[in-house]
C-alpha cells in the first residue's frame, strides 16, 4: 500500500513562525492575509495553532510574486487567484492603468539593460 492509499499525509507542515521565515513576511501579515485570501485557510491544531502546507506556502509565495513583484493589489491579487473578473469601476480601472504602467517601466528597464 502506498503513501496515498493509506489516507496518511506526508507532507511538511509549518508553523506560523517558521512559514513567515520561510516567505520573509511578518506573522500579523500572514494572519492580514487570511483575512483577505478565503482560499488561504490554514488547518489548526488541537491548541489552535495554525499549521500550514506545502501547498499553503506556494499559495502565499504567489500572493507575494503578485503584490511585491508584480505591485498588485490585494483585491486585485485575489481576483487573478480566484479566477475572477472584476467589475469595471473607476477603482479597478485605476488599479489596472496602475499595473500596466508597472509593466511598462519594467520592459523599459529591461530594454535598456539588453541595450534593445
Amino acid at each position: 500500500m502506498d503513501r496515498h492509499q493509506s489516507g496518511i499525509s506526508f507532507t511538511q507542515k509549518y508553523r506560523i513562525g517558521e512559514a513567515c521565515r520561510i516567505l520573509g513576511i511578518t506573522p500579523a501579515t500572514l494572519r492580514h492575509w487570511e483575512k483577505v485570501f478565503p482560499l488561504l485557510s490554514p488547518k489548526k491544531t488541537r491548541g489552535g495553532q495554525r499549521e500550514y502546507s506545502e501547498e499553503d506556502l506556494r499559495f502565499l509565495g504567489r500572493v507575494i510574486e503578485l503584490t511585491r513583484v508584480e505591485g498588485r493589489s490585494l483585491k486585485g491579487s485575489r481576483a487573478i487567484l480566484e479566477g475572477v473578473n472584476l467589475p469595471e469601476s473607476p477603482q479597478w480601472v485605476g488599479e489596472t492603468l496602475v499595473d500596466l504602467r508597472k509593466a511598462i517601466q519594467l520592459m523599459d528597464e529591461t530594454d535598456s539593460e539588453i541595450g534593445a
